[in-house]
């Protein structure tokens, strides 16, 4: 059976409401012989608001969410896609937020300049499965690493 063409890279959800990222294709922005770019979209869905924003992901950008999982499993907030290219992602453990919930930020800084939070009751194993879903991701979209 042949293997879905998307992969979640971001499931955070509970019964009411989620923000998911979901790698949708690899792709060849640079003329080289290897995929060098994931084309993705964040998806925010809520019973409140729902939404949907495109981004492109490179390897840094990969490493740089592996930082952010380290970051949050110590306790403290974190943020993803920084650089103002794409939509940011920030997250808030469920310890130190004011809803008691682990909260995802997305704010879509490229395009609607909109802000919108999401308390997420996440399961306590949430990084864990998160890890799984880069390897997965990284195994199946494999990049060019960035030359830095």
């Amino acid at each position: 059976m042949p293997e879905p063409p998307e992969a979640e890279l971001i499931s955070l959800s509970d019964e009411e409401q989620g923000v998911t990222v979901r790698v949708l294709q690899a792709e060849n922005f640079s003329g080289g012989g290897q995929d060098d770019t994931l084309h993705a979209e964040i998806t925010v869905s809520s019973g409140f608001v729902n939404g949907r924003a495109n981004l492109y992901l490179n390897s840094y950008d990969l490493d740089s969410w592996t930082a952010v999982l380290d970051t949050v499993e110590s306790g403290r907030a974190a943020s993803w896609l920084e650089s103002g290219r794409s939509p940011r992602i920030t997250i808030s453990p469920a310890a130190i937020s004011d809803s008691g919930c682990t909260e995802v930020s997305v704010h879509d800084v490229t395009a609607s300049q909109i802000h919108v939070i999401v308390p997420i009751a996440a399961p306590s194993d949430w990084i864990e499965r998160h890890r799984a879903l880069l390897a997965a991701v990284r195994s199946r979209f494999p990049l060019t690493p960035d030359p830095l």
